[in-house]
């Protein structure tokens, strides 16, 4: 009896550990018996749409692999990415927007990438950045994410006003912004430069920090805002709305982006990332404008700080991290990026595919960024993206309005930012 009872607990643990072998892989193994890798995004056609094109050039490579394509809402993928990690059950590979990576790559959830050495000479820096952590990279970027360095333009302003463009000196872009600003009884009509938008307002912000051969990191990761160049740099920026009155603060943090109101002819010249071109094309058929150098401030280099963009990382807790490293190695190859780069219009990471003459010929309004991108610098270890730019643009708008002065708003700056990095140690 005893015997036959033993035989039958032994049974009922072969099962189990049978039936809980069969869930673990279940994920792994698709409806052909295929080896499958779930691949997580967030929905945006053109990526959507690129990813699509090479997951199938993958699979006619590696007929043994399927790619399980699955994309989430913008405003709630960055949620859905914490809360499957936090559960234990991640995507094998995901896109993540690169300032979301080190909480991820810190708490050991991300498959280190081989070879950092090799990929470090062929990207630039700055999308490189956030996707290392201690001497050791977690994903690979597919694009190079900035806002600096280059704007949109109505060449017919210029020309109206009998004005050559586009603005050679920083001085030259002030004193146009001055003579294309329109204004009537109501207010601005046509704003002469605009940069008033959440991401341009931090990111003009620390450029022209960097174009004065400064810096805006202290230790300890903490930022340090009392410097002389941090000072001449907020005092130029909020002149540009208090003094100049070339832009304003109307339509800050409306529904439609600064570049829209450029599009409908709200702005002569309009400080904006490249992507926004696509827009400009697409969404509102405008063909008479242009996307030229924004002058350097101070520096005749143009330095900027950028954010790593997006870019796919292998979780450490997929059963198939060889396949799933295999594959964001195969999306990051360079002729399969250069057609990534191309249909997304998003700017290349890697230096070759930057400078792949194929790649300007079928996006030629990325000249002027792609003539800046080695001055670019990673923008460094934010904890909390959101609360960083938003203290920046609070204090921007308190000193505009004359509610405080500039030392005082970047005194707040700094005070906030770095309790709230003090908080994410």
């Amino acid at each position: 009896m005893l015997t036959k009872v033993l035989n039958h607990f032994i049974f009922l643990v072969l099962i189990t550990v049978m039936l809980a072998g069969c869930a673990s892989n279940s994920k792994n193994v698709g409806s052909s018996g295929k080896t499958k890798i779930v691949f997580w995004a967030h929905q945006e056609s053109a990526m959507n749409d690129a990813y699509h094109k090479l997951i199938q050039a993958y699979e006619a490579k590696h007929p043994d692999i399927e790619i399980d394509f699955q994309t989430f809402p913008y405003d709630v993928y960055n949620q859905k990415l914490k809360a499957s990690f936090s559960a234990q059950n991640p995507p094998d590979v995901a896109e993540m927007f690169g300032t979301w990576v080190p909480e991820y790559s810190k708490n050991g959830a991300l498959t280190e990438v081989p070879n950092i050495d090799k990929i470090s000479k062929e990207y630039y820096p700055a999308p490189l950045g956030a996707y290392q952590y201690n001497g050791k990279l977690y994903g690979l970027p597919l694009e190079y994410n900035l806002e600096n360095g280059g704007m949109l333009i109505h060449p017919e302003m210029f020309k109206n006003k009998g004005l050559e463009y586009p603005p050679k000196t920083w001085d030259d872009l002030v004193e146009n912004a001055k003579i294309l600003t329109v204004r009537n009884d109501n207010g601005i009509q046509i704003k002469g430069f605009d940069f008033i938008s959440l991401d341009n307002i931090t990111f003009t912000f620390l450029s022209m920090i960097l174009q004065q051969n400064g810096k805006y990191w202290g230790t300890d990761n903490h930022v340090n805002f009392q410097t002389p160049e941090a000072i001449q740099a907020m005092n130029t920026l909020t002149s540009l709305v208090s003094v100049d009155k070339v832009t304003d603060l109307s339509v800050f943090g409306g529904q439609l982006d600064s570049s829209d109101y450029f599009f409908r002819g709200n702005s002569a010249m309009t400080y904006r990332g490249p992507w926004t071109v696509a827009s400009g094309l697409d969404n509102y058929k405008v063909k008479d404008f242009e996307y030229v150098p924004v002058p350097s401030f101070k520096n005749e280099n143009p330095y900027f700080a950028a954010e790593s963009g997006w870019g796919v990382v292998v979780a450490s807790k997929s059963e198939i991290q060889k396949q799933a490293l295999n594959f964001i190695q195969f999306l990051s190859e360079n002729e399969n990026l250069l057609q990534w780069n191309i249909s997304t219009f998003t700017v290349p990471p890697k230096k070759e595919v930057a400078n792949n003459p194929k790649f300007l010929k079928e996006n030629p309004y990325m000249k002027a960024p792609l003539d800046i991108l080695k001055y670019g610098q990673w923008i460094g270890p934010v904890a909390d993206r959101d609360y960083f730019f938003k203290q920046i643009n609070d204090n921007f708008q308190l000193i505009v309005s004359g509610q405080i002065t500039v030392e005082t708003g970047l005194s707040n700056i700094e005070q906030s930012i770095n309790s709230s990095q003090d908080q994410h140690k």
